[in-house]
């Protein structure tokens, strides 16, 4: 790895480096906080798109009213030719962000989109789309959500519009127990909680401006370009098959194992080698990989739906044993059954 591009990783914090391994990885992430901090989130990666990687974010702010047509209008900035070259706008000029709070308006009049029917709109989606509060959203937002996710591309009413190659979907979730609707939980491969002890040192001012770490859009094509020649061994192959197997026949486990997340663990354990100097897969960064894929993802069974009640266990010794297990306990168990390559 370059000796510069290495050496302003470690000075990243842990919101920064969440961002930078899905921008690598190029997939898509969840944020969680405590609630009181969900504001402080929000503002700490919109600051951390601008200064540290040069990346125009779309900020969204999503209700329980939230209508298909906002969410699609959020989306979309205006085409900035000047700022299609991210890396040049380290200048200490403001990089230009749009902000969406998508609380119903005092007065909403039928013909709101008409003055726009027959014009050419010329604007397109975002870089990168932190959408806070998305869990709180109508079906159909979530759905459209998916629609952009899986087609990589939204229809408004004036035009259709293609998502970048590198578009950068992050959520940010209400609160920490929160869930996306299933099929859109499934388009996000990893997902990262937040410790307020963890700090924000854009929102604190812990960094100024000029203090910094930058990472430019050349830096984040090399580091893709290790990630996809990291080496990858049979054992380790195999390791990463069996916690999958493990994972999805523990008997703690209802779901959430499936086929997008098998291939999203693959893509993060390669993606995490060059950020940590390697150009090999070792067995401590699929455990990583692992933490991060399956957080959001694994469905607890419950003492009426738990495997071994189907050959008689007794549903009261299943509820005993069930109480208090979390998914963070249940990724631990699963990494501690399966041997570890040598």
């Amino acid at each position: 790895m370059d000796p510069s591009t290495e050496s302003r990783i470690p000075e990243l914090g842990d919101v920064n480096l969440a961002l930078l391994v899905s921008l690598v990885a190029g997939e898509h992430c969840i944020f969680s906080t405590v609630v009181e901090s969900v504001k402080n989130l929000q503002e700490e990666i919109r600051v951390s798109c601008e200064r540290t990687f040069g990346i125009q974010p779309a900020v969204i702010e999503c209700t329980s009213k939230t209508t298909v047509d906002e969410f699609n209008e959020s989306l979309l900035v205006e085409v900035d030719d000047e700022f299609e070259d991210a890396s040049e706008r380290r200048d200490g000029t403001k990089l230009p962000t749009f902000e969406f709070d998508l609380s119903p308006p005092a007065d909403r009049t039928p013909g709101r989109f008409e003055s726009i029917g027959n014009t050419l709109d010329d604007r397109r989606i975002a870089d990168i789309v932190i959408a806070t509060g998305l869990d709180t959203a109508e079906e159909s937002v979530q759905v459209q959500a998916f629609e952009l996710l899986r087609s990589r591309r939204i229809f408004t009413r004036a035009s259709m519009h293609l998502a970048p190659k590198d578009l950068l979907f992050v959520v940010i979730l209400s609160r920490p127990t929160a869930r996306l609707s299933r099929h859109l939980n499934d388009m996000f491969c990893m997902s990262h909680v937040h410790m307020d002890e963890d700090g924000l040192p854009y929102t604190d001012g812990v960094i100024q401006k000029h203090d910094a770490p930058t990472l430019q859009l050349k830096d984040l094509s090399y580091l893709r370009e290790l990630a996809a020649n990291v080496s990858l061994t049979a054992e380790m192959a195999q390791y990463l098959h069996n916690v999958v197997i493990f994972m999805r026949n523990s008997r703690y486990v209802k779901g959430g194992v499936t086929a997008a997340a098998t291939r999203n663990f693959r893509v993060l354990s390669m993606a995490l080698a060059p950020l940590h100097g390697l150009t090999y897969v070792p067995p401590s960064l699929v455990a990583l990989a692992a933490r991060k894929v399956y957080l959001h993802r694994l469905v607890l069974a419950t003492s009426q739906n738990e495997k071994s009640l189907l050959w008689g266990s007794d549903p009261e010794a299943i509820e005993e044993l069930l109480d208090g297990v979390t998914v963070e306990d249940v990724i631990e168990d699963v990494l501690g059954s399966v041997e570890t390559p040598l």
